[in-house]
C-alpha cells in the first residue's frame, strides 16, 4: 500500500486527499467514492478518540460517567483550536507528543522483560486449557475477530501526502516520509507484539478486560497506578485526534473545491491555508457522531470501530487500484519514487485489503450488523447524491489543474471511444474554465 502511495505522490503530490489519485485514473465517480470512504475513516476514527478521551479523563479523577459527553465536548475545543491556530503551535504538538508516546513505548519494551517466559506465556504452556500449547488461543471465527486490529498499527500513514502543500520539492520528500515512517512503525509493532506475547499474561483473555492500550503492561512496569496510567495517555490520545480532524478538514475542503461537496467548505484562511469552516464541520460532525452514537448505542466504541475499519480497506484497494491504473494508462509520467514490487505489489495489496474488509464486515461480535448496515446506507445515499446532483456540477479544483491536468487528458484520451464519456469531461473543463 504504502510503495504504491509513494509512487503515486512521486508522481503528483497531491495534498487534498487519495481521492485524487482514484479521480483522475478511474474516473470521477470511483473518485468521489474514495472521498467519501475517507470522509468515513478520518471522521469515525475520531469518533471513537471522543470516548476514549471521555473515559482517560474519567478514570484520571473519577468523575461521574454522565459528564463524559462534557470531557468530549472540552477535547473538541482543544483539537480545534490547535488546528485553527496551524503553524508552530500544531507541528510543535505534534512532534513533542510523538516523542513522549515513544519513550511510553519504550519504558513498556523495557518493564516487558522483567518476566520473560517465551514458552510459558507465548506458548500458553502456563494457560494450556486456553493455548493447547500451540501459540494459539480461540478458534478460527475469533481469529477474523481479531485480524483487523492489524490495521490500528499502521493507520494514520497515509495521511502523510495531506501535508504536501507545507513541503518542499514533496514529490521527493513525502515518499521518503512515508517509507522512512513505515519502517519505524513496523518496528515498534513487532517488538510491542513480542513484548506482551512473552511478558505476564501473555495473550491471554485478561487482556480484554483493561480499558487503555498498554495498560496493563505499564500499571505492572511503573506501578503508578490506573490514574496515573490515564494520564500518561491523555497526550498521545489528544494527538491523534488532532491529526485525524487536520486530515478530516483539509480533505473535506479539496472535495469542496472540486464540487464534490458545498462551496461554503472551501475557504482557507492565514499562510497555512487553514480551511476553517472545513475544519469546524468535521469537529462538529465527529462530536455529534460520538453524542447520537452514545445515546443510542451504549457501545459506542466498538460501533465507531467498525465503521472505520469497514472503510479503510476498501479506500486502500482504491490507492492500489490507482496505482495500478497509473503505471498502465500514464506509464511516461516522471516518477522521483518507483515502487519495485510494481503492478504485482499492488495486486497483492488489492487481495490482502479486501480480505481484511470481507473479515471486518461479516466477523465481529458486537455491533458489527448496526455498524455494517450505517456503512452501506451512507454509502448509497453518497450514490444517490453524486448521480443526482454531484456529476452535474462537479470541476477540477485549483490544485487538479496544476497537478492532475496532464493526467486528465491522457485518460480522455485514451477513453474517447467510450460512449459519453468524451463530452461528460469536456462538460467537466467547461465547468472548470
Amino acid at each position: 500500500l504504502l510503495l504504491c502511495l509513494s509512487e503515486l505522490v512521486g508522481i503528483v503530490p497531491f495534498a487534498g486527499g487519495n481521492f485524487g489519485f482514484v479521480r483522475c485514473s478511474l474516473g470521477p465517480f470511483w473518485g468521489f467514492m474514495a472521498a467519501c470512504l475517507e470522509f468515513l475513516y478520518y471522521n469515525f476514527y475520531n469518533v471513537r478518540s471522543f470516548l476514549k478521551l471521555a473515559m482517560l479523563v474519567e478514570a484520571a479523577h473519577d468523575f461521574n460517567p454522565e459528564l463524559q459527553p462534557l470531557w468530549a465536548f472540552v477535547g473538541m475545543v482543544f483539537i480545534l483550536g490547535v488546528n485553527l491556530r496551524s503553524g508552530l503551535l500544531f507541528w510543535g504538538l505534534m512532534m513533542v507528543t510523538a516523542l513522549f508516546t515513544l519513550a511510553i513505548v519504550v519504558v513498556f519494551w523495557a518493564g516487558s522483560y522483567k518476566d520473560v517466559d517465551l514458552y510459558g506465556y507465548a506458548y500458553g504452556r502456563k494457560y494450556a486449557p486456553q493455548h493447547h500449547n500451540d501459540g494459539f488461543m480461540g478458534n478460527s471465527f475469533r481469529y477474523m475477530d481479531y485480524a483487523p486490529r492489524v490495521l490500528w498499527f499502521f493507520s494514520g500513514l497515509e495521511i502523510l501526502p495531506l501535508c504536501s502543500q507545507r513541503v518542499k520539492d514533496e514529490s521527493k520528500v513525502i515518499p521518503k516520509a512515508l517509507m522512512t515512517s513505515f519502517g519505524v512503525m513496523f518496528a515498534i509493532a513487532i517488538v510491542s507484539i513480542f513484548a506482551v506475547a512473552v511478558s505476564s499474561p501473555g495473550i491471554h483473555p485478561s487482556l480484554r478486560t483493561v480499558n487503555f492500550v498498554l495498560q496493563h503492561g505499564l500499571e505492572e512496569v511503573s506501578g503508578i497506578g490506573s490514574k496515573g496510567i490515564a494520564l500518561l495517555l491523555l497526550p498521545p490520545t489528544l494527538a491523534s485526534m488532532v491529526g485525524y480532524l487536520y486530515a478530516a478538514g483539509n480533505q473535506i475542503a479539496a472535495m469542496a473545491e472540486s464540487g464534490l461537496m458545498p462551496k461554503y467548505l472551501r475557504p482557507r484562511v492565514g499562510p497555512d491555508e487553514v480551511p476553517m469552516v472545513a475544519m469546524v464541520t468535521c469537529a462538529l460532525i465527529q462530536f455529534i457522531s460520538y453524542w447520537l452514537i452514545r445515546e443510542f448505542k451504549p457501545t459506542v466504541i466498538l460501533f465507531a470501530t467498525n465503521i472505520w475499519s469497514i472503510a479503510a480497506p476498501l479506500m486502500y484497494v482504491m490507492i492500489c487500484a490507482a496505482f495500478i491504473a497509473f503505471r498502465v494508462k500514464f506509464g511516461g509520467m516522471k516518477r522521483n519514487f518507483v515502487s519495485p514490487l510494481g503492478i504485482p505489489g499492488a495486486v497483492y495489496g488489492i487481495v490482502l485489503w479486501l480480505y481484511m474488509f470481507v473479515i471486518s464486515s461479516n466477523y465481529h461480535y458486537v455491533d458489527h450488523l448496526d455498524a455494517i448496515k450505517a456503512f452501506y446506507v451512507f454509502m448509497g445515499l453518497m450514490v444517490v447524491y453524486y448521480f443526482g446532483f454531484v456529476q452535474f456540477v462537479q470541476f477540477f479544483s485549483k490544485e487538479e489543474q496544476e497537478k492532475f491536468m496532464k493526467a486528465y487528458v491522457l485518460n480522455a484520451n485514451q477513453m474517447r471511444k467510450k460512449s459519453g464519456y468524451q463530452g461528460y469531461m469536456a462538460a467537466m473543463y467547461r465547468r472548470t474554465a
